[in-house]
């Protein structure tokens, strides 16, 4: 009796703490694949995305070779919230006869959903194109809308909406040796406004909070002597006018892998998660990790956030993993295949995805199994699961999603803000890349 009481009043405490019991917090759907088959990509098919709009999803992905001499093209796919396809079959977005498309992403504004992509089919230089998908399936243009059709290379576009359309984000060389991220407003008829240029930098990512957009890219020239690259992050409004500009004491190291997710959180900042780096055989990278970041409505770094910082297992053995890691290598097992300490068999790097689920966020990100020849080879990939709260995480290590012998990666999220959310992944079986889907219920 008196063992029923301590663990009535320890779980009464702990709802009083955290406002809800953290047990069972995150529950994942089953599998659904939505394409497999060997029509057209076979092996060769990734990058998914996927966005939330009027009771369904909508996951896009590239399909088919994207190298010299390729042909991938764009395809898309509706699921239900209930996890389960809606289509008989995923469509071509924009069928064409020569060049690739690759790196799309998806956002929804009213009543219809914008895909953007880079695009190779003048042969010459990628363009950014567009094209408007209905909730319930229907491509809207009968040819992609030109978005970024300059001479030279557009590049690396990123989209999401806020209450007036879509802002559509890219980054690409002019005349100049550096790369430029520029900014175009896209209505929701797919009427396209002036490219107008913002930042220097590359691989530009946006969000928006319910009242500006955050837009983030990486900055070669603030790397100093010690990281190869730093996170420049801007507050801009609807009109893509710069409110605030990140510093040199602003921004975050971010290290090797060049990863990067954000996602808006209505009445609030932003949330940000990016990786460390690949395991080495020595140990010189550090260990693997997920880190969170926390920008304010400013459009600023969180005062009370922890700052960057290294972990050296010979100086500090008993320190743990700073409070804004959302998951790492630290404490895992590590197996004697390299390095004289052995390397951990457990390395969270790479790709991440960030939905807003009312008051906070949910987050998926990669993490890999160790091992090979040389022991630093990641060898099968997984997929966690976690809810944060600004930089710090609720589900510490998360919830798996998808971690089984085959090799699951590059998660993409989005949810309804009510609870519901699905995860798109990468899948190999027997040398085909899958592209599969689970519901994930987070409260």
């Amino acid at each position: 009796m008196r063992r029923k009481a301590a663990t009535f009043f320890a779980a009464l405490f702990l709802f009083a703490c955290w406002g809800e019991a953290p047990a069972g917090a995150v529950q994942v759907g089953d599998e659904v694949v939505l394409m497999s088959d060997d029509r057209p990509g076979k092996a060769r098919r990734g990058r998914p995305a996927v966005a939330f709009g009027k009771d369904c999803f909508l996951v896009i992905w590239r399909e088919g070779w994207h190298g010299d001499g390729g042909n991938s093209r764009i395809h898309a796919a509706r699921v239900g919230l209930d996890g389960k396809m809606l289509d008989a079959r995923a469509v071509e977005i924009a069928p064409c006869k020569t060049g690739v498309q690759v790196n799309p992403r998806v956002a929804f504004f009213g009543d219809t959903f914008l895909v953007v992509w880079q695009d190779l089919r003048n042969g010459k230089d990628h363009d950014v194109l567009g094209a408007r998908i209905s909730p319930e399936g229907k491509v809207l243009d009968d040819k992609p809308i030109s978005i970024a059709v300059a001479p030279r290379t557009q590049v690396m576009p990123d989209v999401a909406a806020d209450d007036t359309g879509f802002m559509v984000w890219h980054g690409f060389r002019g005349e100049e040796t550096v790369p430029r991220v520029f900014a175009a407003r896209v209505e929701s008829n797919g009427a396209v406004g002036a490219p107008a240029p913002l930042t220097e930098g590359s691989s530009p990512r946006i969000a928006w909070n319910g009242k500006d957009h955050l837009v983030t890219c990486f900055d070669a020239r603030l790397s100093g002597s010690r990281l190869g690259m730093y996170v420049q992050y801007l507050r801009v409004d609807t009109a893509g006018k710069q409110l605030f500009r990140s510093t040199y004491r602003d921004n975050f190291a971010y290290s090797h892998s060049r990863q990067i997710s954000i996602c808006g959180v209505p009445g609030k900042g932003w949330v940000l998660v990016c990786s460390r780096g690949c395991p080495d055989y020595w140990g010189w990278n550090g260990p693997g990790a997920q880190r969170l970041f926390s920008i304010t409505a400013e459009g600023k770094r969180a005062a009370d956030s922890p700052s960057e910082r290294y972990y050296d297992p010979k100086r500090e053995p008993k320190v743990l993993a700073p409070a804004n890691w959302l998951d790492s290598s630290i404490g895992k097992k590590t197996h004697r295949a390299a390095g004289p300490a052995g390397i951990p068999e457990i390395w969270p790097w790479g790709k991440s995805a960030l939905a807003a689920n009312g008051g906070h966020c949910v987050a998926v990100w990669q993490r890999y199994h160790t091992g090979g020849s040389t022991g630093i080879d990641f060898v099968n990939g997984d997929i966690q699961a976690g809810r944060v709260d600004g930089w710090k995480p609720l589900d510490k290590d998360g919830v798996p999603v998808a971690a089984t012998a085959a090799s699951e990666s590059s998660p993409a999220l989005a949810g309804n803000g009510a609870g519901k959310l699905l995860c798109a992944y990468e899948k190999i079986v027997a040398g085909t890349t899958q592209i599969c889907a689970r519901t994930i219920e987070a409260r």
